[in-house]
């Protein structure tokens, strides 16, 4: 009983982190904006994000060159042509998404080292992205 009582909430959760990731393009969109959730500290929360990748423009991985996540990158997300960005501190996961298709640049630094991307995206694009240092 309390199995599928806990398997039916872990259905209800990822239906909800779905809805809300289709919601956070739409919002993007209508509102022209770029957007970044950060979060993937823990297995449970990384397979959530990461379960969520068709839902966004842009999945961003965090990585160090053994492999492990990273956290705390700085990460710039922008489309220089009409002067749209986003800009935190990010990692081990970033879920970006962008208004409108076009040409994105990523700028990501960690430890003093940058990592820079030029990206054809589009909203739901689901295009993924690993940097390392």
């Amino acid at each position: 009983m309390r199995a599928s009582r806990a398997v039916r909430a872990m259905a209800l959760a990822f239906a909800l982190l779905a809805v809300a990731g289709s919601s956070a393009a739409a919002d993007a969109g209508e509102r022209g904006i770029i957007t970044l959730a950060c979060g993937g500290f823990g297995s449970d929360e990384s397979q959530r994000m990461l379960a969520l990748e068709q839902a966004h423009a842009l999945t961003i991985i965090f990585a160090s060159a053994d492999g492990s996540y990273l956290s705390g990158v700085r990460t710039r997300l922008e489309d220089p042509l009409s002067d749209l960005a986003m800009e935190r501190d990010c990692g081990p996961i970033g879920l970006a998404e962008v208004p409108v298709e076009g040409r994105y640049r990523l700028v990501a630094t960690f430890d003093g080292q940058i990592r820079e991307r030029w990206l054809e995206l589009r909203p739901l694009g689901g295009a993924r992205v690993v940097l390392t240092w």
